[in-house]
């Protein structure tokens, strides 16, 4: 079952899409209803981050934050094309600036949303790295997509140290949340 924990108000609306062909692999394991259920799971565990982290929105509009479930073999092909990496891994993250898109201040009228960017998550590869990490998918999906998060709020993970900071940042707004998030987290598809 999902945590149903979720803060009343956020400042990163987090928008959920699915690869077609992922959509009955999530039916079984979640029931008619997964698709709520985890777009509220993510909602949460964002928030969740988004307060822990004291994020706050810019001063027009709210920023929104696309997360996209898909296969191993897309996956690979989004790392090969922006990465020059040819084969899959676990979780892409693409930001879109501190200024995605240029207001002058004269301005009376703004999106409802600005994009923070796109995370890519894999989906085949959460549910092989899941029990590695000692998570459930869902525990895992979570961790994956505020990595990404954490990724583009600003942080980087190209030294054990950051990786450290990073996880323990995520797994503390799961936690927060009651998931039995790992801190020892690692992204483990080279081992999958």
């Amino acid at each position: 079952m999902m945590n149903r924990s979720m803060p009343s108000t956020h400042s990163l609306s987090v928008v959920l899409q699915v690869a077609s062909e992922l959509e009955p692999i999530l039916a079984s394991h979640w029931g008619k209803a997964w698709q709520n259920e985890l777009e509220h799971a993510l909602q949460a565990a964002v928030n969740a981050l988004v307060k822990s982290e004291n994020y706050s929105k810019p001063s027009v509009g709210a920023l929104e934050l696309c997360v996209y479930l898909t296969t191993d073999a897309e996956i690979r092909e989004m790392n090969r094309l922006y990465r020059g990496v040819d084969k899959a891994t676990d979780v892409l993250s693409f930001g879109y600036g501190e200024n995605p898109t240029p207001f002058p201040e004269s301005a009376t009228a703004f999106p409802e949303n600005l994009p923070l960017g796109d995370i890519i998550i894999s989906l085949e590869t959460a549910g092989r790295q899941a029990a590695l990490n000692h998570h459930d998918l869902l525990t895992e999906l979570l961790m994956l997509a505020l990595h990404g998060t954490l990724h583009l709020m600003g942080y980087d993970d190209a030294t054990e140290a950051e990786r450290a900071t990073m996880n323990a940042r995520a797994a503390s707004a799961l936690r927060s949340l009651g998931y039995a998030a790992c801190e020892e987290w690692y992204s483990r598809y080279e081992e999958t």
